[in-house]
């Protein structure tokens, strides 16, 4: 019997690659250039898959970034890139939050992170989360694609609509 996984979404997208590809953990670290307790860590919900890798993992499995995050059911019509360029990536977040009309402050409170953090990736001074990423995605209706420098052309999705904590009580209470 199969232990119940409870990973993020692209930790499992990532788990089942592997398998389906039939590989076992140590090729798989072989691969991607890391140590087999680092695939292993993720796959049992310790880690979080990095942007750098997840590049790597798109490039060798042939899939996208937004089929990883669950934004499309395409997997792959990406094309590869080498490294995601922290500059580029920031770039296009600072447009995603001009063409949405936001600073940094309210940017940063739509996906419940720091104005500082929104600065640095907007800067490219540090990378970017894969949680982050994919939370301004879904928020804004954005593909990850895009925002990496995989595909040319802005791929819009529908926006991910976040419950607040009022509209939970309310649909508890009524």
């Amino acid at each position: 019997m199969e232990k119940e996984r409870n990973l993020a979404s692209i930790e499992e997208k990532a788990y089942q690659l592997r398998i389906t590809k039939e590989m076992t953990q140590k090729e798989f670290a072989k691969m991607l250039d890391v140590s087999i307790s680092y695939v292993s860590n993720w796959e049992n919900g310790y880690n979080e898959i990095t942007i750098p890798l997840l590049n790597k993992i798109c490039n060798i499995c042939d899939v996208s970034f937004d089929f990883m995050m669950g934004f499309s059911k395409k997997k792959n019509g990406t094309s590869k890139i080498e490294e995601v360029d922290k500059k580029y990536l920031g770039k296009r977040l600072k447009e995603i939050r001009k063409n949405e009309g936001l600073t940094q402050e309210k940017m940063a409170k739509r996906i419940n992170t720091y104005r500082f953090l929104i600065s640095d990736y907007e800067t490219g001074r540090k990378s970017i989360s894969t949680a982050d990423l994919k939370q301004i995605c879904e928020t804004f209706g954005y593909s990850a694609d895009w925002c990496v420098g995989k595909i040319k052309d802005c791929i819009r999705y529908k926006p991910v609509k976040k419950l607040k904590a009022r509209d939970v009580k309310g649909l508890i209470s009524s």
